[in-house]
């Protein structure tokens, strides 16, 4: 029994997700699982016989090292944080908790480290924040994230004393790209326009994808509707332009819907159902066109 919960403990230890190492009582490291291994970039071989020493950044100095071995040779554990450096030499940082081990004696014979990596903590949250409010398909700002800068806009523009600007964009027939050739290509073909969609704004502007094929954008510092004309009419003639896609060539059309903060509306909502209301005006005239709020 007591070699199977060795067995247990080791096999745990190997799949954990946080770096884990253990020296003897001078440094010198005996073990690690494979999450230090992925972390500090070096093989096993690389890292046994070798003291943590390998991993050091120089971010911490002589006396933050003092103070850590006066700790754990005190026979207490030491929790902070570090900053490490990679085989390939770049750096990351790791909140890291070491204990000493003790034999039946009550002297310290190892030390185990524990890290957790903060700086894949980041990336972690910087992805579920991708995820909540980008759309996996073109990278474009998802719907949650446009409302939310359109609000923000909004206050903007009210405290200025300026106007800004709603598109509502759908693709005409893009029912039948998708029939006709596959949802694959359907899928490349929004891709693709997203792309086109960047290429035609202005740095401050923000393209969204909304679902399907259907897309916004924000239009801020804007001091005359005439800008927006200008703007609708070269996205049309953007996405006119064929598309090659997997050796298909796609032919597709965009229709537009324009509104107006203050004009059309005071509320992100109200400014995007006027756009897309708008939209279906371009589309009754055949598509492949802008429509404004405000026309009949």
């Amino acid at each position: 029994m007591y070699e199977h919960d060795q067995q247990l403990l080791v096999k745990a230890l190997e799949a954990a997700t946080n770096a884990i190492l253990i020296t003897d009582r001078s440094g010198c490291i005996v073990w690690v699982n494979p999450a230090l291994c992925h972390q500090s970039g070096y093989m096993l071989h690389e890292l046994i016989g070798q003291t943590p020493h390998l991993l050091h950044s120089g971010h911490q100095n002589l006396a933050f090292y003092q103070d850590l071995w006066q700790t754990i040779l005190a026979g207490r554990a030491w929790q902070g944080q570090l900053i490490e450096r990679r085989k390939d030499g770049g750096c990351y940082t790791v909140n890291q908790v070491i204990t000493p081990l003790f034999d039946d004696t009550g002297c310290i014979t190892h030390f185990v480290a524990i890290q957790h990596s903060q700086t894949m903590a980041d990336q972690e949250r910087a992805q579920m924040h991708q995820l909540a409010y980008h759309d996996g398909l073109t990278g474009l700002a998802n719907r949650m994230l446009f409302l939310e800068l359109v609000r923000h806009a909004i206050n903007h523009a009210a405290q200025q004393g300026l106007m800004l600007g709603l598109m509502f964009l759908d693709l005409d027939q893009f029912k039948q790209v998708n029939d006709r050739f596959s949802h694959a290509i359907g899928d490349q073909l929004l891709v693709a326009v997203a792309e086109r969609l960047g290429r035609s704004v202005r740095k401050t502007d923000v393209v969204a994808r909304l679902s399907g094929d259907e897309f916004a954008i924000l239009v801020t510092n804007l001091d005359r509707a005439e800008v927006l004309e200008s703007m609708a009419s070269l996205l049309v003639a953007s996405i006119d332009q064929p598309f090659m896609l997997d050796e298909h060539l796609v032919q597709s059309h965009i229709s537009i819907g324009i509104s107006l903060y203050p004009t059309d509306g005071s509320t992100a909502e109200l400014l995007l159902d006027r756009a897309d209301a708008a939209m279906y005006k371009a589309k009754a005239i055949g598509g492949g066109a802008y429509r404004f709020s405000t026309q009949e």
